[in-house]
């Protein structure tokens, strides 16, 4: 113990500089000792460390990692990489970086859209704004969003539609769609007749699933409506977003408002794949005077990760049914006929029916639910859920919120440069026509809109751009073991690639602080944090963090005004 506080203690410039082989993924050595009588790096007071952190990242990344953070759920230690490095846990798209960051926004509806390129920057925090104005609804204020106006005809010029769609293509930001510039040919024809925005961000990190759908629910960032990651501090527990059901997202949704508003006349539904989607939509039974809004998921009860979509049908988990309404249909044979057929279309691509698409074998992933053939199973089930509960068939206007989610499965496996998000592109661009048709058929050519976005982007292969992707396992184990963290009472409670969680009451009992872990992660290389594809060439003492600083160092920080804290 003394040994090492000895070495926590020491600032110098100089990293600290652990032995091991390059690429291993074993627990490091504890660190050397160190001259105690150095300067201390840990004992920077919190304003000096504020000023430290606004010279050392850039400012755009600064205010979406503070927008991204809420003042008691996030966690205690805030994680800044090196551009473009990330801290990996499966190719993760949860950074503050462009490409992660910058998502699609079309507006698409004859009669109520102004068609054109508009490149007034955009957030996913004006949808629902958007929507209100669409809806001639004044009983939602979006906190943190506008309602783009530049992309609407004038209120006097339009009716209000019978139907609202928000369609999220999940994890197709535009550094993918500009990656496979060629695989999406009917979204760029449909852009030529809709509002198409063209400088649009989530806003806030991490760019992940549970806060983008809260953003475009509530429009506002995590720091305003509590949905801060796939973990968070609730109630002195670390809780998996809607484990207890909706009530943990904070604020209500332009749905909760416009339903209540109207009675709860309006039919208002989401079709997704996990109970994080469903925050796009609405708190259900879950907001004062809610009714069951209808919900389709398919999320693995109590999964081990923040979301597993691979159970064995369409439902709710037992902690989402009290709050919404699952309706029975939706794992009709006829229905489930679509994915059969739609895996043996897939199958077909390479021009043999062998059972593979590609080199990978459709049964091995999840019986092809993990393939682009899930894309056509969801298409024929949104307009199922259209047709039978009777979306747009009347005029009170109806709210439908649907998440296509195969592009983000495909991405944690193969990055955005993977061919095979290419062919899944394609694959989900050639359903978008098909239900547009749809829509114009079943609710009526001029009657409804189509907000289509994606909530994040993806990660890149970093052969490709360079990124260092920082083992998290080896991450976690350097601090466990310079803190004196065990088995059985560890020092980080839960890590992820943008926060860390810790027991503080462990830590005070070893001596240390919350500041202590931040300078000590802020100080890890290359060679104490490599995963299997090992170090860069010549950068084993490089460091692999810009900044890392504890939570409450946000409140301090003299190169943001007060309104991104607010």
């Amino acid at each position: 113990m003394l040994v090492i506080a000895a070495a926590l203690l020491a600032a110098g410039a100089a990293a600290l500089a652990w032995p091991r082989a390059v690429g291993t993924t074993s627990s490091p050595p504890s660190p050397p000792a160190i001259d105690p009588s150095a300067p201390s790096a840990t004992t920077v007071p919190p304003g000096q460390l504020a000023r430290r952190v606004c010279a050392s990242v850039p400012h755009e990344v600064l205010v979406r990692t503070v927008r991204g953070t809420h003042p008691t759920r996030s966690g205690d230690l805030q994680l800044i990489p090196t551009f473009p490095n990330f801290v990996d846990g499966g190719l993760t798209h949860a950074t503050p970086f462009d490409h992660t960051q910058r998502v699609p926004l079309l507006l698409f509806g004859p009669g109520f859209v102004r068609p054109g390129v508009y490149d007034e920057p955009a957030s996913l925090t004006d949808l629902s704004q958007t929507a209100a104005s669409l809806l001639k609804f004044d009983g939602f204020t979006a906190p943190d969003g506008r309602s783009l106006d530049e992309g609407l005809l004038p209120a006097g010029e339009r009716r209000t539609p019978k139907l609202i769609v928000t369609m999220v293509w999940d994890s197709a930001g535009t550094d993918l769609l500009e990656r496979w510039a060629d695989s999406w040919p009917n979204l760029r024809r449909l852009s030529r007749r809709g509002a198409w925005f063209t400088d649009v961000q989530v806003g806030a990190s991490p760019s992940n699933t549970p806060p983008s759908h809260a953003e475009i629910g509530t429009g506002a960032y995590p720091r305003r409506n509590g949905m801060v990651d796939e973990y968070m501090w609730v109630d002195g527990r670390i809780r998996k977003p809607n484990s207890q059901g909706p009530t943990f997202m904070e604020l209500p949704t332009l749905a909760d408002r416009y339903d209540l508003a109207m009675d709860n006349e309006p039919i208002v539904g989401a079709s997704a794949s996990l109970s994080a989607h469903i925050m796009m939509m609405s708190h259900g039974k879950g907001w004062r005077g809610g009714d069951a809004d209808i919900a389709i998921t398919r999320e693995v009860q109590s999964a081990a990760t923040g979301g597993d979509d691979t159970a064995d049908e369409w439902g709710l988990t037992t902690r989402m049914l009290p709050y919404y309404r699952f309706p029975a249909w939706s794992n009709d044979d006829s229905i489930d006929a679509s994915f059969e057929q739609a895996k043996v279309e897939l199958d077909q691509l390479d021009g043999s029916l062998d059972g593979l698409w590609g080199s990978h074998s459709i049964g091995a992933m999840a019986q092809g639910f993990n393939t682009p053939a899930r894309t056509p199973y969801q298409t024929a089930l949104f307009e199922e859920l259209v047709r039978r509960e009777r979306f747009g068939a009347d005029r009170v206007p109806d709210l439908l919120y649907l998440n296509y989610k195969m592009l983000d499965s495909l991405g944690h496996q193969f990055s955005a440069d993977g061919e095979e998000l290419a062919q899944a592109l394609r694959i989900q661009d050639a359903d978008l026509p098909t239900f547009v048709d749809f829509l114009d058929e079943q609710v009526g050519r001029g009657e409804w809109v189509l907000m289509l976005t994606a909530d994040h982007g993806m990660q890149r292969d970093p052969a490709v751009n360079g990124a260092f992707p920082i083992d998290i396992d080896r991450m976690v184990a350097a601090v466990e073991r310079a803190f004196d963290g065990t088995e059985f009472r560890p020092v980080i409670l839960k890590a992820r690639p943008t926060q860390i969680w810790l027991d503080e009451t462990k830590l005070r009992h070893e001596g240390f602080t919350v500041a202590q872990v931040a300078a000590f992660v802020q100080r890890l290389t290359q060679a104490e944090t490599a995963g299997p594809s090992g170090v860069q060439p010549g950068k084993q003492g490089t460091p692999v963090f810009d900044a890392v600083f504890p939570r409450s160092v946000i409140e301090r920080l003299p190169c943001l005004p007060d309104s991104v804290r607010a």
